[in-house]
């Protein structure tokens, strides 16, 4: 049984209530002392059980937005030693912070997950997530850290590099987009590559998919395929633990959550730089708690659709404000007339204007922007392209 941390995966419900109420009452003192917001709005005298956290409070995405930067900090900046920026409600940034004692922490939460994943000492990950994920990326490396795992330091732009990365570092473990899986058995399948030859045994996947995808995947990978849930003001990886059984489990000595109305709310309990409380994540869930044969008492959660109107695109978060916000800034772009999107684009339908085709120059510099494109995701550099008449010397 693939259990990294027995005392706390596998802690009887009483002895898990009664923790998860001590750190609740620890962390309302600190939130009253050091955050204005909690300060003005919490009476901590009214909790006295774990039930009483319904009577405080709801923190919204909203909230972290109107707080932005550093406003739902319960540290001085000095004390916070990774900043990660988030896209809140409506593309409104937010930031996350971590203390040393939070990413020892992170790092310790995310090995229980690979641990569940069976990922030993003696595995080889590499981590494939692109730079939109990169801080989910930087969660797992802490976590391969902490089993004492081989991590490849590189996440290669092209999935060519990719893939000659699975052939010639032969990673047992890959952990990835389940867009990028695609990608990568579907590249196996047109170039007549048996997947057996990669020393792959495992796929992590950074958010669920259904189960009939995770068959396709493991056989057009010839590996195991598990899941990843977890929400990225709180923490993601290391929110939960996917069981052999494939069942979520939440770690609960360091999250209190709560289904409010269907939706997913989360308090830390041990988080130093921001922590939360009741923090509506607008993640639709349903949580039960059921004996699990895999030893672990954590409260399951099935994660269910997105509750306000962001979207993924290309495993980005997006809102289409933001798209239309580009557009307006654009000059000569014209009106907009239609947004669609689907899991790889935006489709842009515009009403075309004369300033679209004003010069030749306008040719080039779309061309320039092709090239640079094409460089930075091929080879992740940016380049400057500049027209001339003739070469030198030609």
């Amino acid at each position: 049984m693939s259990i990294l941390d027995r005392k706390h995966e596998t802690m009887p419900l009483e002895q898990l209530r009664q923790l998860q109420l001590e750190r609740l009452q620890a962390l309302l003192v600190r939130l009253k002392r050091n955050v204005r917001r909690y300060r003005e709005s919490v009476n901590i005298q009214k909790v006295t059980a774990l039930e009483d956290v319904a009577s405080l409070p709801l923190t919204r995405p909203e909230d972290l937005a109107d707080s932005f930067p550093y406003g739902m900090f319960a540290l001085p900046l000095r004390e916070v030693i990774r900043l990660h920026s988030l896209v809140g409600p409506e593309g409104r940034p937010l930031v996350t912070g971590h203390t040393q004692n939070d990413l020892i922490l992170w790092g310790r939460l995310v090995a229980r997950q690979l641990v569940a994943t069976g990922v030993t000492a003696n595995d080889v990950l590499q981590i494939c997530l692109g730079a939109g994920l990169s801080k989910n990326a930087s969660g797992f490396i802490l976590g391969a850290q902490c089993i004492e795992a081989s991590v490849i330091a590189e996440d290669p732009f092209h999935i060519d590099y990719q893939l000659a990365m699975l052939q010639n570092y032969r990673p047992t473990v890959l952990i990835t987009t389940p867009d990028n899986a695609r990608r990568i058995a579907t590249l196996l399948d047109e170039r007549r590559i048996d997947p057996q030859s990669l020393h792959l045994r495992t796929v992590l996947l950074s958010r669920p998919v259904p189960a009939g995808e995770r068959e396709e995947l493991a056989a057009g990978l010839f590996a195991r395929v598990q899941c990843s849930f977890g929400v990225s003001e709180i923490l993601d990886p290391g929110f939960c633990v996917e069981c052999p059984e494939g069942k979520f489990h939440i770690n609960e000595d360091q999250f209190l959550v709560e289904a409010v109305e269907g939706e997913l709310v989360v308090t830390t309990l041990g988080r130093e730089a921001m922590p939360l409380l009741r923090y509506a994540t607008r993640e639709a869930c349903d949580i039960t708690r059921v004996k699990c044969p895999c030893g672990r008492t954590g409260a399951v959660i099935q994660p269910g659709r997105r509750l306000d109107r962001r979207l993924r695109v290309n495993e980005m978060p997006l809102y289409e404000v933001q798209v239309r916000n580009i557009i307006a800034q654009t000059k000569a772009a014209g009106q907009v007339v239609d947004l669609q999107f689907n899991d790889h684009q935006v489709i842009i339908s515009l009403v075309v204007t004369d300033q679209l085709f004003d010069d030749l120059m306008r040719t080039l510099e779309n061309l320039r922007n092709v090239i640079r494109a094409e460089l930075l995701a091929r080879l992740g550099v940016e380049a400057e392209v500049r027209f001339v008449t003739r070469l030198a010397g030609a």
